[in-house]
């Protein structure tokens, strides 16, 4: 586990950010210059070589990926018009948050941001880069609740609106609801859970996060949501549902976030990934796009690229992936992510699940955050 001191830390957030995570911004940032754009062979990686033999050029837009760029399209779409975004209350923990631990005498607030989707987590798109739906639908209308706390959307992941909505006026501050309708892909939140002091007091019972919807419902410790990386399929198949947690008390100073995307297997020991990275709060960041396999030395490795929204390179990726034996079909991937003179920069993990006669070959679901946060980096890693 790598632990820097705050004050290197912040030397790498302050020199690398803007270039390589954007915090939030365009994804203009960061532009190599380079003369030679799309350059890099995505369907002859080599293993044995430290990234594959990916090099810090940049790429067209979204790698020019269809299914890529259709993602990215649904950036402005995600907006979330929760009220609570500018709740005075929200506002006031979030700017204790944004200061560095120490800094000040007045109790700090506990984080949890929960990234969920529903419904078929790689679900195909067209020729057009369009999510192909299909006229079966099914019904995830529900509601998310906590027994103390805050509860505000971050982000609202590929609702089709206005058929499908947050419910207004909201029931309460702890509790979100939804009508929500999945075919051929999958819809989604990304909410932040705030604890207040008092929500913490040690002899309270456990606060739990409870989640209901027609095809699954669960009660969860809000506790255990920072360790939560899971998947639930769900009938029909291939449906399924994806838990994703993050606990934080600094949500500012030092970038982090979420990646997800397709999985897809060429057979049982190499094939490629692709999808989006996106902050701490959901917007998006940028790509990633590589291949996972085995080297010479019989180690399993995933290689990659990182860009911008643009296109810029924004970072490598390499790392290793396990298959869970228990769970066909099942892995998890743990690595870093590294600027373009390789220093390393931060860690990212997830799991992916990957079967020939899924949509599209499968998916993948993690996180990512740059080593100057000890605790989001404890929770990858």
């Amino acid at each position: 586990m790598r632990i820097w001191k705050l004050t290197i830390a912040l030397t790498v957030v302050l020199g690398l950010a803007v270039v390589l995570t954007g915090c939030e911004g365009d994804g203009t940032e960061g532009l190599t210059g380079s003369d030679q754009v799309g350059v890099d062979n995505y369907d002859d990686l080599d293993f044995n070589q430290q990234f594959g033999g990916l090099t810090a050029t940049d790429e067209e837009e979204a790698f020019g990926d269809p299914y890529l760029l259709a993602i990215g399209l649904q950036e402005e779409n995600e907006a979330s018009d929760d009220p609570l975004l500018v709740d005075p209350e929200v506002l006031a923990m979030e700017a204790l948050a944004g200061e560095p631990e120490g800094s000040g005498e007045q109790p700090r607030p506990r984080f949890t941001f929960l990234r969920i989707t529903w419904g078929m987590l790689d679900g195909p798109v067209d020729s057009n880069g369009q999510f192909d739906d299909n006229e079966d639908l099914l019904d995830w209308t529900g509601m998310l609740r906590v027994d103390r706390g805050i509860v505000v959307v971050r982000r609202v992941i590929l609702f089709e609106r206005p058929f499908d909505h947050l419910v207004y006026p909201r029931l309460d501050r702890k509790t979100v609801a939804w009508f929500s309708h999945t075919g051929n892909h999958y819809d989604g939140l990304l909410v932040e859970i705030i604890e207040r002091p008092l929500d913490q007091v040690n002899d309270l019972e456990p606060n739990m996060l409870h989640f209901v919807t027609g095809p699954y419902s669960e009660s969860i410790p809000v506790a255990e949501l920072p360790e939560l990386d899971q998947f639930i399929p769900v009938d029909p198949e291939p449906n399924a549902i994806q838990f994703t947690g993050f606990r934080l008390t600094d949500i500012a100073i030092c970038p982090k976030g979420f990646l997800s995307g397709i999985w897809r297997s060429g057979d049982d020991s190499r094939g490629k990934f692709r999808g989006r990275w996106v902050g701490l709060f959901g917007h998006l960041h940028g790509f990633i796009r590589g291949g996972w396999g085995v080297n010479d030395a019989g180690e399993r490795i995933f290689v990659g690229k990182y860009i911008g929204k643009r296109g810029n390179f924004r970072g490598y990726l390499r790392g290793n992936w396990e298959p869970v034996p228990e769970m066909p079909g099942h892995g998890v991937f743990r690595g870093h992510w590294m600027s373009e003179d390789e220093s390393t920069v931060g860690c990212l993990g997830g799991r992916y699940f990957h079967l020939l006669e899924r949509p599209n070959g499968g998916f993948f679901m993690g996180r990512w955050a740059t080593y100057c946060d000890n605790l989001a980096v404890e929770t990858i890693e």
